[in-house]
């Protein structure tokens, strides 16, 4: 063997182990990261907060929010929670009465109004995936439901300004609400 060989080999050596163990590191990084957003996404969005309105202040929350705010009327045995989020995002959950609003449950019936860019086309969009359902509801409005959320029916306001999600913890039970003409704009 000629001289210096032996040191460039042993040189080599540490450079190989110093890649894998670098190398080692960048995968336990991403695995890491990897799992930290996994369980960030599996939590959510953090929820809206939810304050007791009467149903006067769902028309003034479409004043503020500058669309439509749909809700299911009044339903006997609940008091309404209102969450208004970012972007125009208004929500009417229908609660137990006497339920504190910071007590809120996510599993109630409840009307989301959701403004889009082009909500239509989001609808549209949404109703050629192959898990979903088209229905026609009053006045020719299309309703969409999916398996992949059975417990939510989504459609367009006339206006073509939001999108609409009504969700009710019993599966199809939303579907049947918005067919029977019950989800409406908020007075």
């Amino acid at each position: 063997m000629p001289p210096g060989n032996g040191v460039r080999a042993g040189r080599r050596v540490w450079v190989l182990r110093g890649a894998v163990a670098l190398l080692a590191a960048a995968v336990a990084l991403v695995a890491w990261l990897s799992e930290r957003d996994a369980e960030e996404a599996a939590a959510g969005p953090a929820p809206l907060e939810v304050r007791i309105v009467e149903p006067a202040a769902l028309g003034d929350a479409a004043a503020l929010s500058g669309h439509p705010v749909y809700w299911a009327g009044r339903v006997p045995g609940t008091e309404l929670g209102l969450s208004e989020g970012g972007a125009g995002i208004v929500q009417v959950r229908y609660l137990a009465t006497g339920s504190a609003a910071d007590q809120a449950q996510e599993d109630v019936l409840t009307v989301g109004s959701y403004p889009l860019p082009n909500p239509a086309k989001a609808l549209a969009a949404f109703a050629r995936r192959s898990d979903s359902t088209v229905f026609r509801g009053p006045h020719g409005k299309l309703v969409v439901t999916s398996t992949e959320s059975p417990g939510s029916a989504y459609f367009v306001s006339p206006g073509n300004s939001v999108q609409v999600e009504v969700y009710d913890p019993v599966p199809r039970r939303a579907l049947r609400l918005v067919l029977s003409g019950r989800v409406r704009p908020a007075p």
